[in-house]
């Protein structure tokens, strides 16, 4: 068997990480993103926060706990281990030229080489602040499509064979992942004690490439490819929440604080739609002065109308002929909402998962936009200021609309008090905005009112 003196922790560090290897085991025992920082105000630590430390790199047996030879050198760290019967394993470990890439090369045989390499262990989420979009996933692209497995739900297992571009585990901000140089065609994800464990089968139980260790940031995932930039769950909008990310980030160089760029963002947003939005508006309050001429038609038809078709074909005829002779097109309101649906989903996802939203402060009591406002304070404004927004807009003929209408102030309320402070802050400014607004397109009616 190869001994030597057993080196306790050798230190591997740049600006953005720092990475122990440990000659107990052969295995990385801390993974530090200096740029970061838990829930307790800590430097993150991404080993403990995705798995029951170490990160041992090689499958399951007494060669993750008996010492290593260790040599440091000008590539990094060299790791031999020998039982002297057959099974060995050699390791090398290094700083990555890209940000938060390390270096690994891991090779076995004999019995140690026999599953393949483990290159990154999962376990239950433990001592983390529970959140709304907190995840915590085994994630595979293999043969160009993106595999989630939870880390709470593996069971039998599963496996993925193919052109593998990347295999690790993620939570909702951070990765760590391997981006093998080649020879990976099967991934596992098994069960282990307290979670899961990602095995790549390397051939001849070799695997090599960059473990990525830190941030899902947009701008360093593409940098690497293959795809890893998938991993940021920006949903069916993610092109327009890229966007909103992209408009953010410029915002946020001119004025220092997360929480104006939004409100700046967000008024920006109100300039490009207004002529839309002020268009809709005129249309409701067009709407509006032709109900009582539209009640009176349905009126004269309310009883024939039930009974009999043609008559209910000839009232409708008449209400599309009061529209067309009056200019109105009773569409004309949904336009804008249609608009803001995509942008709130887009905002949602964005301030959900962009890791440069989280802890981010804005003011006084909002000390973090990517979680909900402890206080409820701007849920609370929210919601007050979209029944303003409700008593300013035209009102519905029906009593059961209007009825509807005032209940929608509480649902979304209800609905935004578990959502990302940030998120609230967009709809509570964007309220605002509509209802300074609706003010302004009502003195424009007045001061030119629409021929008709």
């Amino acid at each position: 068997a190869v001994r030597g003196d057993v080196v306790e922790e050798v230190v591997l560090e740049d600006d953005d990480v720092r990475v122990v290897v440990s000659g107990a085991g052969g295995v990385l025992s801390s993974i530090v993103l200096k740029g970061f920082r838990d829930e307790e105000g800590r430097p993150l630590e991404l080993v403990r926060a995705f798995s029951t430390p170490p990160l041992r790199m090689a499958s399951a047996g007494p060669w993750n706990s008996e010492p290593y030879l260790v040599e440091r050198g000008e590539e990094g760290v060299k790791l031999r281990w020998s039982d002297g019967a057959g099974a060995w394993v050699q390791k090398r470990v290094g700083l990555g030229r890209g940000r938060f890439g390390v270096e690994v090369d891991v090779r076995a045989g004999g019995a140690a080489g026999r599953d393949g390499v483990v290159i990154s262990s999962t376990g239950e989420a433990t001592g983390k602040k529970g959140g709304y979009f907190e995840r915590l996933s085994a994630v595979v692209r293999v043969n160009g499509d993106l595999e989630r497995i939870d880390a709470g739900k593996v069971k039998g297992g599963a496996r993925f064979s193919g052109l593998v571009e990347f295999a690790g585990v993620e939570d909702q901000y951070f990765l760590t992942v391997l981006l093998p140089d080649g020879g990976v065609g099967e991934v596992a994800v098994v069960r282990e004690k307290g979670g899961a464990a990602v095995v790549a089968g390397g051939g001849g139980g070799a695997v090599r490439g960059t473990l990525y260790a830190g941030p899902k940031a947009h701008d360093v995932l593409v940098g690497y490819g293959r795809g890893l930039d998938e991993t940021l769950s920006f949903g069916i909008f993610g092109l327009l929440s890229v966007g909103f990310l992209v408009a953010l980030k410029w915002i946020y160089s001119w004025v220092g604080n997360w929480g104006v760029a939004i409100i700046v963002l967000t008024a920006a947003l109100r300039v490009v739609l207004f002529p839309l939005t002020h268009k809709s508006t005129v249309a409701m309050r067009r709407l509006q002065k032709v109900q009582p001429k539209m009640k009176a038609i349905q009126d004269r038809y309310k009883e024939r109308a039930k009974k009999d078709p043609q008559a209910r074909a000839r009232m409708n005829q008449e209400v599309m002929a009061l529209y067309k002779q009056e200019g109105v097109n009773p569409m004309g309101g949904c336009l804008p909402l249609l608009l803001q649906l995509p942008i709130l989903w887009a905002l949602y996802s964005l301030f959900a998962h962009a890791i440069e939203l989280r802890q981010a402060p804005f003011a006084l009591w909002i000390t973090d936009l990517a979680q909900k406002d402890p206080t409820y304070i701007l849920p609370i404004l929210m919601t007050v200021s979209m029944f303003v927004q409700q008593k300013l807009a035209p009102q519905a003929a029906d009593p059961a609309q209007r009825r509807l209408f005032l209940m929608m102030p509480l649902i979304f309320g209800f609905m935004f008090m578990s959502f990302p402070a940030g998120l609230v802050l967009y709809w509570l400014v964007n309220n605002l905005l509509t209802i300074a607004q609706q003010v302004a397109t009502e003195r424009l009616l007045r001061e030119a009112p629409a021929k008709g």
